[in-house]
């Protein structure tokens, strides 16, 4: 890769451009070096206002038994600090910037805290616009970084979530910091010199186009199975394939070993017109096993299925498997309870009442609150009704994640479901305290609120935009 670090430091020396042959090296990490040398700019401005401004206010505030460990940066309008760990984070309405301490002037760089950056800037220069475009993801981003750590061009300690650049990159940081991008030459000069040639606008590069295109599909390919990067290589993917090879982009992705990579992929076909991956979906939700499988990719595959009708009893029946696992294997309960009860609300009232009835006693809070803003949102006697009967029957132990039955309840148009919940209210015991520290249920009485409303307004936009039918039994 001495190639790569050889054309940057000749772009940021400001020759001219003559390159016209495709370098051996994709875009994307050119562009990812150029971002991690502007990133070391930026690591060593935080280094010094943490110094220069901050340190002397909290030994001032130790001394007097006070917290300053978050506030307004002194003297920078617009900018809040906050300490943690052995790291300082300064963020403002254009940018986030978190740096952990390792002694070296900001000079090792954390990937997480890279790509969190890099996304949340409001007003992007040219490299990091290209790097967001190039790899649309953070977790994206990082796969790079750690691509360019296993051809060791980025040094790192034992943590390999943090590293430094090579020493001559280090030195050309402040000149990548200062170079005008947004200067025509250097915009057509960075193009050329780092092989960014779709970014050109000319016929003359139209082979070396479909090259670093073709590198880049290869590349998201790779990364379209991997569950914590399917979903944004899937995305990157969409916008550089044809409809059709997309599709059948997402169906390979079906057809290999089942994991949340599955669900990313149908989440996308979803959005795309017609039935044709129907096929290739079912043979999926067939291939899961509710004692094996994480619910993810099944709800996906069966939401899908029911929307377009196809094979609907099967179906169905893989969905009642999965909705009646009490606890899914890694967690405290079944993370899906309230997805499948939604599920079968819009399009299997048959089924509904049950597991409507099971989300609203899940051991989960969030199925729990799923189900109970949206039959807040309904607000129909059944839906009151059945609220009415899982707050009754929860015991002392689940107070807590009871609350959200009682807030739904609460704010019902119906006086007797009002009634219900202010009785439920009067019973309850204080919540339990602890010497230090807050309790569970402290932690819920203080937030419930907030965050049920929170939930409640996407509970009736959901409404609106869902057909709702009338659970079977009740009809």
């Amino acid at each position: 890769m001495s190639d790569l670090i050889q054309a940057i430091g000749v772009l940021l020396s400001g020759a001219p451009a003559s390159r016209v042959d495709a370098p051996a090296f994709r875009p994307d990490s050119a562009w990812l070096l150029v971002c991690l040398m502007r990133q070391l700019v930026r690591q060593r401005w935080l280094v010094r206002i943490v110094e220069e401004r901050l340190t002397t206010k909290r030994d001032a505030a130790d001394d007097e038994d006070e917290d300053e460990d978050s506030g307004e940066v002194p003297g920078l309008a617009g900018w809040s600090y906050e300490f943690h760990g052995r790291g300082c984070c300064l963020s403002s309405e254009d940018e986030i910037l978190d740096v952990d301490f390792h002694g070296d002037e900001g000079a090792t760089i954390d990937s997480y805290f890279f790509a969190t950056r890099i996304f949340s800037l409001k007003a992007p220069g040219l490299p990091e616009a290209r790097l967001a475009a190039l790899l649309p993801g953070r977790d994206l981003v990082v796969s790079g970084i750690r691509e360019l750590q296993a051809q060791g061009l980025l040094r790192h300690p034992p943590s390999e979530h943090v590293f430094r650049l090579p020493p001559a990159l280090e030195a050309l940081a402040d000149a990548a910091g200062t170079l005008d991008f947004d200067a025509p030459d250097a915009r057509e000069r960075s193009f050329l010199w780092l092989g960014d040639f779709e970014a050109l606008d000319s016929s003359v590069f139209a082979e070396r186009v479909l090259a670093v295109r073709e590198a880049r599909r290869e590349w998201l390919l790779a990364r379209a199975t991997v569950p914590s990067l399917a979903g944004d290589a899937l995305a990157a993917l969409q916008g550089l394939v044809s409809p059709d090879a997309f599709v059948v982009t997402c169906e390979r992705v079906l057809s290999g070993p089942i994991s949340s990579a599955m669900g990313a992929a149908i989440e996308r076909l979803d959005a795309l017109p017609g039935n044709a991956s129907c096929p290739a979906v079912f043979s999926l939700l067939q291939r899961m096993s509710p004692e094996e499988h994480h619910p993810y990719s099944l709800h996906a595959a069966a939401a899908y299925l029911l929307r377009r009708q196809f094979e609907r009893e099967r179906v169905l029946a893989a969905v009642l498997a999965f909705a009646r696992v009490d606890k899914v294997k890694g967690y405290g309960g079944n993370p899906y309870a309230g997805e499948f009860a939604l599920l079968a609300l819009e399009y299997a009232p048959e089924h509904a009442l049950e597991l409507v009835r099971r989300a609203l006693r899940s051991s989960v809070p969030m199925a729990r609150m799923r189900v109970s803003t949206v039959l807040c949102a309904l607000d129909a006697p059944w839906s009151q009704r059945e609220l009415s009967a899982a707050l009754q029957s929860s015991t002392s132990s689940d107070r807590g994640d009871a609350k959200y039955l009682q807030l739904a309840l609460a704010r019902s148009q119906s006086e007797w479901a009002r009634a219900v919940a202010a009785r439920w209210g009067r019973q309850q015991p204080p919540p339990a305290t602890s010497e230090f520290g807050f309790t569970h249920e402290e932690v819920m009485e203080a937030n419930a609120d907030g965050w049920f409303e929170h939930e409640l307004a996407k509970a009736r936009d959901w409404v609106q935009r869902r057909r709702i039918q009338t659970p079977n039994e009740l009809e």
